[in-house]
């Protein structure tokens, strides 16, 4: 990557905080960068040299990360191949979360970092009044001290968030906090047996925890707010005034839970509304949820639930805004993956999920493994991602797949089908004609068959032979 003279400078700016700017001429494109992950602020642009152009079209992704892979380094790769091939892209941290922010050189952030200390927090909100706002000194020492030298606002007590979220109050966040004390309590029995798995698993939630005192059609609308605030933001610069009339073309890209949301902003369009600018009309979603709370382990959402957390109060699911999407959709996933079983969007015993999408050009494809290869590819949530490097391994061995760089899944799969779609123009149903015809592994429009069920009927059938033995020898004694 090679950079500017002054790389980390602030562009200027007329409205919200000063940017932070780099030149990549590597991939032909400058990158922008503000806000705060603790804040919930935080975005970055990737934005082309031609797009600087009067004249030239504007085209806009609004990329959307799984749930708390809230860095861009996560997807990095993906990124800047867009970029490279003339897309403005829109990475937003919609969740809220307790990342450092990571340097626009190309580096990351400090891998293994500890996550926040919400015990003193849990402390004391339990002395407070449920009712009464959140303060910035209630937060954990790293969050509340980022956002002080952010803001210079030495003093100020309440909670600075962005202001597209919804004010918390004390008992918002202590309805999060409550269960989770319990469910550290659980990957401590868990770490017993699995300690770096554990211990992973409580950073990776302790990263993103604050954002679960919101309901996720909060993290929808969010998403959507950063991304036009920052299009406008930057249309205020000279070099990119020519876009204030808005994005030619804007499509909407998402993995896991951002694929879900991606999926999800048509049901952000108001019926008596005029067309937003900032609205997809092209929607594809990898691996993604089929609800907000697909892909978290299950004792979590239940201890979760027991206390009405805000994020499992009004879970998000695709049953819900499935019937607003009216834009050319296209779901790939992966046939082994054990987070969002595909069979959840299967036709046949779905729950509905592929079905209640209402666009009418909408294609399903499933993704086989291959395990010849070296190394081998198998078809897991996580594969979208290009790298987990900030994470150690153990977390994502069992979360998806481990990923140095991009693999065929990226390369040969959803890159690929992003450009035929997105670029191309290509109709759903005819996108596998599209893709590359080496791909090292099988792709079918067919949904998978039903998950067998003989292991389980096989126990099922033991308990039943084992309880009539027991009645048996019992009358006949």
């Amino acid at each position: 990557m090679t950079a500017d003279p002054a790389p980390s400078s602030p562009a200027p700016s007329s409205a919200g905080p000063a940017w932070q700017e780099q030149n990549d001429s590597e991939h032909s494109c400058r990158i922008y960068q503000r806000g705060l992950h603790h804040q919930g602020s935080f975005v970055r642009v990737y934005v082309p040299y031609s797009a600087e152009q009067p004249g030239e079209p504007l085209r806009l992704i609004l990329y959307l990360h799984g749930f708390a892979l809230c860095l861009p380094s996560f997807y990095q790769a993906h990124l800047l191949e867009l970029v490279s091939q003339g897309w403005i892209v829109v990475f937003p941290d919609f969740q809220c979360s307790g990342y450092d922010e990571e340097p626009l050189d190309g580096g990351a952030a400090a891998a293994g970092r500890p996550a926040p200390n919400w015990w003193p927090t849990t402390r004391r909100l339990l002395r407070q009044q449920g009712g009464q706002p959140l303060r910035r000194q209630d937060m954990p020492e790293a969050m509340a001290g980022a956002m002080d030298g952010a803001e210079g606002a030495e003093g100020v007590e309440e909670l600075a968030l962005a202001s597209t979220l919804p004010e918390l109050q004390v008992g918002d966040l202590r309805r999060v906090l409550l269960p989770w004390l319990l469910i550290r309590l659980l990957l401590g029995v868990i770490g017993w047996f699995r300690r770096s798995y554990a211990r992973n698993l409580s950073q990776l939630i302790s990263t993103v925890l604050l954002s679960l005192a919101f309901a996720p059609k909060h993290w929808l609308r969010h998403a959507q707010t950063q991304t036009e605030a920052a299009w406008n933001d930057l249309a205020s610069m000279p070099r990119y005034s020519h876009w204030s009339q808005g994005p030619d073309a804007f499509h909407g890209f998402g993995h896991s839970l951002g694929g879900l949301l991606s999926l999800s902003l048509p049901s952000l369009q108001s019926d008596n509304a005029p067309p937003s600018r900032f609205q997809p009309t092209v929607i594809l979603a990898a691996d993604p949820a089929t609800s907000t709370e697909m892909g978290i382990p299950g004792f979590a959402i239940a201890l979760l639930k027991l206390f009405h957390a805000p994020f499992t109060a009004e879970p998000l699911a695709i049953q819900q805004t499935g019937p607003q999407i009216s834009q050319p959709t296209v779901i790939l996933h992966g046939l082994d993956d054990t987070l969002v079983p595909p069979q959840l969007w299967a036709v046949q015993g779905g729950g509905g999920a592929f079905p209640s999408i209402a666009a009418p050009a909408k294609a399903l494809y499933f993704a086989s493994s291959n395990r010849q290869l070296n190394p081998s590819l198998v078809a897991f949530h996580n594969q979208a991602v290009t790298s987990t490097q900030y994470y150690d391994d153990a977390l994502f061995e069992s979360f998806g797949g481990v990923k140095d760089g991009p693999n065929p899944y990226n390369t040969a799969w959803i890159w690929p089908a992003v450009q035929a779609l997105f670029a191309d123009g290509i109709s759903p149903d005819q996108l596998l004609t599209h893709l590359p015809a080496d791909r090292p592994f099988a792709v079918s429009s067919d949904p998978p068959p039903p998950k067998r069920r003989l292991g389980l009927a096989l126990v099922a059938a033991s308990l039943l032979v084992a309880v009539l033995l027991l009645v048996w020898r019992r009358a006949g004694g």
